[in-house]
């Protein structure tokens, strides 16, 4: 079960590019981009003889690419937006990114032939889509974790703005932990940066 963790949090890391529209309706469409991004989150992670550093830069070329990295950083730090500066959003959004990458570029190693398989979707509301998905080791019979990936429609394409793993929001976990941080220090938004900063600091130390 922690292998199968690993895994979603590693698709949740690299399944950030835009796939060109499909036939079918916007629920089918959608169930097509995570297949889509699946396959390539697989083929970065599985792929032993590519240099840490290079997939690490694949990595991050994805995530520019396809995630909104103002909407979910705007959504991490909630309500505390509002109260940043211009100066303190533009580097909070840069190390958002940064630490990202360094994070789940380190879990990588831990992928060991999972696969995942879509399984449906739901449409919500503000245009919301939610594909359901299942991810297991065929290694292992009847061992699986339910993932729901939330999209929003993006020119012909989408990108996911949440993964929800077991019922977990890494969105609102996130926001938790951020949160947690500026309440201790005072509600200074200043605070939370100088933590990021020495986050990242320790991340690029241990890759």
């Amino acid at each position: 079960m922690a292998g199968l963790r690993a895994f979603a949090l590693i698709i949740f890391a690299t399944v950030f590019v835009a796939a060109g529209a499909r036939a079918g309706n916007e629920g089918q469409r959608a169930e097509a981009f995570i297949d889509t991004l699946s396959a390539q989150a697989i083929a970065l992670v599985s792929d032993k003889d590519m240099p840490p550093e290079v997939k690490r830069e694949g990595f991050a070329k994805l995530l520019s690419n396809g995630f909104d990295m103002r909407w979910i950083g705007q959504f991490v730090l909630g309500r505390n937006w509002n109260l940043a500066t211009p100066e303190q959003r533009t580097e909070y959004l840069e190390l958002f990114e940064k630490i990202i990458v360094f994070t789940y570029s380190k879990r990588f190693n831990d992928y060991s032939g999972q696969q995942i398989k879509v399984v449906g979707h739901q449409l919500g509301k503000r245009k919301y889509v939610f594909v359901n998905s299942q991810i297991y080791d065929p290694k292992r019979s009847g061992s699986s974790i339910n993932v729901t990936w939330r999209l929003l429609p993006k020119d012909d394409s989408f990108k996911i703005v949440d993964v929800v793993i077991e019922g977990v929001s890494m969105g609102i976990s996130q926001r938790n932990e951020y949160n947690s941080v500026i309440q201790r220090n005072g509600g200074k938004i200043a605070a939370l940066i100088d933590a990021m900063r020495e986050n990242l600091t320790n991340l690029r130390s241990d890759s």
